[in-house]
C-alpha cells in the first residue's frame, strides 16, 4: 500500500502556507514579512508592488489578481442581494467595500419612497469637508435618479467611524439644502474598519432635522 501523505486541512494552514498555494514559498515569505498579513497583501497592494517581490513572475501576479477578482465578485453578488434599506446595518453591508479604502470617499445612496435602492454615486475622493462644495452634484444626481430619499455615506481610512466636527457641519449643510428641494436625507453613515457609525442612530441627526 502506497504511503500517501495526508494533506493538512486548509483551516490549519498559516497565512504564509496558504499564500504558497498560489505563489512560490520565497515570494510568500517575503510578502508576509513585508506586509504582515494576507489581508494587507490582498487588499492594499497594487499589482506593481506584487510584481517586484522575489520570484514573482507575470503568471503568479495574475493568479493573485484572479483571487482578488473572485473576492470582488463575491462582494458584488452579496451587495446585489440588498435591494431595500431597513436599518443602518444594511447601508454598512451595502458599502462594505469602503472598509478597505486608503482614501476617504463620499458616496450617496438613492432611495424611493419605500426605501428601495435606486442607485448610488461616488461624489468625490478626498477629504470629507469638500462635500459642501459638492452639494449641487449630490442633489443633481438625486433628481436625475428621481430619488425621494438619500443616504450619505463616507469612510474613515483610520478605521474609527466617529464623526468629526467637519462631518457634522457637512451633514447639517446638506440636510438644509435637501429640505429646499424636498429631498430627505435619512442618515449619514460613516464606514470604519469592521464597524460603522450611523449619525441618525447616534442622535446626531435629530438637532439638524429640527432646525
Amino acid at each position: 500500500m502506497d504511503d500517501v501523505k495526508k494533506e493538512v486541512p486548509l483551516q490549519y494552514l498559516s497565512e504564509e502556507e496558504l499564500l504558497c498555494e498560489f505563489i512560490s514559498p520565497q515570494s510568500a515569505r517575503q510578502l508576509i514579512c513585508e506586509y504582515n498579513s494576507l489581508y494587507n497583501i490582498m487588499t492594499h497592494l497594487s499589482l506593481k508592488q506584487l510584481a517586484v517581490a522575489k520570484g514573482m513572475g507575470e503568471s503568479k501576479v495574475r493568479k493573485l489578481a484572479c483571487v482578488r477578482e473572485f473576492m470582488k465578485r463575491i462582494q458584488q453578488a452579496r451587495k446585489a442581494q440588498i435591494t431595500r434599506i431597513t436599518a443602518p446595518a444594511d447601508v454598512a453591508a451595502y458599502f462594505a467595500d469602503m472598509e478597505d479604502l486608503q482614501q476617504e470617499e463620499f458616496r450617496v445612496l438613492f432611495l424611493d419612497t419605500k426605501n428601495q435602492i435606486m442607485g448610488q454615486k461616488t461624489i468625490f475622493i478626498g477629504t470629507v469637508n469638500a462635500a459642501i462644495v459638492s452639494a449641487r452634484e449630490i442633489f443633481h444626481a438625486a433628481i436625475q435618479n428621481m430619488a425621494t430619499n438619500i443616504i450619505l455615506v463616507h469612510c474613515h481610512p483610520s478605521g474609527d467611524p466617529f464623526p468629526s466636527r467637519e462631518d457634522k457641519q457637512t451633514t447639517a449643510s446638506l440636510v438644509k439644502s435637501g429640505k429646499l428641494l424636498h429631498i430627505l436625507i435619512l442618515d449619514h453613515v460613516i464606514i470604519g474598519k469592521n464597524t460603522y457609525c450611523s449619525m441618525k442612530e447616534k442622535g446626531y441627526m435629530e438637532d439638524i432635522q429640527d432646525r
